[in-house]
């Protein structure tokens, strides 16, 4: 049974470092001519520093860290943001290979949209990697549409990413 709980941590820090390695995994394995570029972003031997930068980017009350789980296994991740007044960012939603099918990419955004509007934000706003095609479809389908970008973070992988936006 598809399960989604907000992270705590530090106590599932080494569940969210498991699935953040296997998400590098996946961006390099769809991006592999991009290979240097994803590890400037994320370095796989610095993960447990990622994962402290996630605990504080996206705590409560301005984020949050969901983790989605399929019979108490951990199957997947998605985080949240505040990126100004009323606008918050979806980030980094996973999910591993073997639980793909399973509805757990939807069900993770969507707790991330039901989250933001609970915090009082009127839109959010993504980015994904233009190889991402099934997170592209599933975004379209959820009511995304394409934007301009919204940030300039990363410069070095524009030419890597797309840029959405949706009202809640």
């Amino acid at each position: 049974m598809l399960e989604i709980k907000r992270a705590r941590l530090p106590q599932d820090a080494p569940v969210v470092a498991k699935l953040f390695l296997g998400y590098i995994a996946f961006l390099l394995d769809r991006s592999p001519e991009d290979r240097e570029l994803i590890l400037q972003k994320y370095d796989p031997d610095k993960v447990d520093d990622l994962v402290a930068d996630f605990a504080r980017i996206h705590s409560r009350p301005n984020g949050d860290l969901l983790l989605a789980y399929d019979g108490g296994r951990p199957i997947g991740c998605g985080m949240i943001r505040k990126l100004e007044d009323g606008v918050a960012e979806i980030q980094r939603v996973f999910v591993t290979d073997e639980a793909r099918g399973l509805g757990a990419g939807k069900a993770l955004t969507v707790a991330l949209m039901d989250q933001a509007r609970k915090d009082g934000h009127q839109t959010v706003r993504l980015d994904t990697g233009r190889a991402l095609v099934e997170a592209t479809g599933l975004y379209k389908k959820l009511g995304f549409k394409e934007c301009s970008p919204y940030h300039q973070e990363t410069p070095y992988l524009d030419h890597l990413i797309k840029y959405y936006e949706r009202s809640l």
